[in-house]
């Protein structure tokens, strides 16, 4: 009975390692995102007696964390949803019809096809509609970025979240440097923006104002719901709405973080989906919330003011004051192509197109966010520092070497300047290597990473030159794997032992035996090896005559690529007296 029980113990534990080896990484556990449509069946709303439709308690085919909801032909119907958890109450009405309105990206109307902004439900299993009018076609778009959406999938994501916690307690929190004119931006890796890639490069104009925006919050969120947010977001605009990426260029939210939004570079005039018809002379700044009654935390208006009073300056443009733009049109514009305008610098969505955004509540706060930035001239140059990476991929123990030149965007080098070597780790870059650039500019710094790892170059700005930092680069390690035979030779029915070495250490790897038939190799046996302080060993029964290749084959994780060792030779001969 006792070894039963020990058998089942053993089992079990090695089913809870399978389900938590993803969350074994440097970088917080993220959950796969999930998206699924639901087509209320005909029948499934009727007409109230001011007119409106409303719709029947629609059940989600799975949980849901994001939800938004599209029809057939261009009209705009005012758009309202509710959500409920199993057992739990209706939340409020939220209305849905404004969100971001893009240029490049051809807006909301996409292949005759309408669809709203999406609206953050939390954890939801059923959602109801409310349209002021009726529309063709309703299908309602969900996302599950939160690793919820199956009870199975609850289980695995609480395992794993737990592994991950425990992981990043051991390591401990990264140091944080500030720097000295950029804000802390969260870059898009922060928020699993690897499930969310841009289908083009970006395009790239010129940022004249700030446009503040908000998102749709039908649930409140918490600080961890935060990247689930994005990614959600991110996810609705490029597969429900057809656009090249996120439409919002930074995110904000109520806790003061910043997070990169539109892939580009933060430091760079990004084109967004965000103002319909301004897109390529403006920045947009996303509030992750609903502010049409509740006005925005002082924290996320510090971070505004923050973002604001860098981006506008370091794009050549004062921080207060008004500018003149010039509407491209558009649907949602509220000024024909060609006509020019006048805004402030720091404004609203509604400021120039046909929409409540960013809320009546938010609106009324920007004065104050117009002060909180206040007056800064475009006096300081501004710095580009490139960067490059070779090689991207190496073997354990070897090394890469980064190198980059910093400049003035007029081009003149900046020589004797400090540059950073930044990883991006648990939530923040965190500096591990410094240099200083050469008489002509160029810098380089060799590095020997154990890991995977996300890296920047930044240069934190010194008197008189603002601050910058690279694109991001990124450096697959492969393990390295050794491997020898105990014999070259040896009689079938006999058990040669293969053993070696793979650095840096790993749980378990594959021995793959595979016996050569002619010109072709045939796969006999595939054995799985538990590593000792990266060590291993294992024998084999030669079951018949011919030459027998061994390879020991790591299958890859978070941290390391796949990886294979050189093959190894053993020739099986007939016994004497066969």
């Amino acid at each position: 009975m006792a070894r039963v029980l020990l058998t089942l113990v053993a089992i079990l534990a090695a089913c809870l390692a399978v389900v938590a080896a993803p969350a074994v990484s440097l970088q917080p556990y993220r959950p796969k995102a999930v998206e699924f449509e639901l087509a209320p069946a005909p029948g499934a709303a009727h007409r109230s007696a001011g007119g409106a439709v409303i719709s029947a308690p629609l059940r989600a085919p799975r949980r849901f964390n994001l939800v938004g909801l599209s029809w057939r032909g261009r009209s705009h119907p005012q758009v309202s949803l509710r959500v409920r958890r199993d057992g739990g109450g209706w939340s409020r009405w939220a209305s849905v019809g404004d969100g971001p309105d893009s240029g490049p990206d051809r807006g909301r109307e996409r292949g005759g096809t309408t669809s709203t902004a999406p609206a953050w439900a939390g954890q939801a299993d059923w959602v109801q509609y409310r349209l002021s009018r009726p529309a063709a076609g309703v299908r309602l778009h969900f996302l599950n970025t939160t690793g919820t959406a199956t009870v199975a999938d609850r289980a695995r994501t609480a395992i794993r979240r737990a592994v991950s916690a425990a992981v990043l307690a051991l390591v401990g929190p990264p140091s944080a440097h500030a720097q000295a004119s950029e804000p802390e931006i969260m870059p898009r890796s922060a928020w699993g923006a690897d499930q969310c890639p841009p289908r083009a490069k970006p395009d790239y104009g010129e940022v004249k104002v700030a446009f503040v925006h908000h998102t749709v919050t039908i649930d409140d969120y918490t600080s961890g719901d935060v990247p689930a947010m994005i990614l959600g977001i991110c996810r609705y605009h490029r597969n429900a709405n057809g656009w090249n990426d996120i439409g919002y260029n930074f995110l904000v939210d109520k806790f003061g973080r910043i997070w990169e939004g539109r892939a580009g570079g933060v430091d760079e005039p990004v084109v967004g989906a965000q103002a319909q018809g301004y897109n390529a002379q403006s920045t947009g700044i996303a509030n992750l919330g609903t502010y049409d009654s509740t006005p925005v935390t002082d924290a996320a208006l510090d971070a505004m003011a923050r973002l604001i009073r860098w981006k506008l300056p370091l794009s050549g443009a004062p921080t207060t004051g008004t500018v003149q733009l010039t509407s491209a049109g558009g649907a949602s514009n509220r000024f024909p192509s060609g006509t020019k305008i006048t805004v402030q610098r720091v404004s609203g969505h509604r400021d120039v197109d046909s929409t409540e955004c960013p809320g009546s509540a938010l609106y009324s706060q920007l004065a104050v966010l117009r002060d909180r930035v206040g007056s800064v001239e475009p006096r300081t140059p501004r710095t580009r520092i490139g960067v490059s990476l070779s090689p991207s991929v190496l073997t354990y123990g070897a090394a890469t070497r980064l190198s980059g030149t910093l400049r003035t965007l007029k081009g003149p080098a900046l020589p004797g300047a400090p540059v950073n070597v930044q990883m991006f780790s648990g939530g923040a870059w965190k500096t591990i290597a410094s240099t200083t650039t050469r008489s002509d500019g160029s810098w380089s710094l060799q590095l020997e990473p154990s890991a995977k790892r996300i890296l920047r170059a930044q240069f934190p700005g010194r008197p008189g030159y603002l601050a910058s930092s690279s694109r991001q680069v990124v450096v697959q390690v492969r393990p390295e794997i050794s491997l020898e035979r105990s014999v070259a030779r040896a009689s079938v029915g006999r058990t040669p032992t293969i053993a070696g070495r793979i650095r840096p250490a790993k749980r378990t790897l594959t021995i793959v035996v595979e016996r050569r038939v002619g010109r072709t190799a045939r796969r006999v046996a595939a054995l799985r090896v538990a590593v000792r302080n990266g060590r291993f060993r294992k024998s084999f029964r030669l079951p018949a005559p011919g030459l027998y290749r061994y390879r020991a084959v790591f299958a890859g994780d978070r941290a390391h690529l796949a990886a294979s060792s050189a093959g190894v030779y053993v020739r099986a001969v007939a016994s004497r007296g066969r």
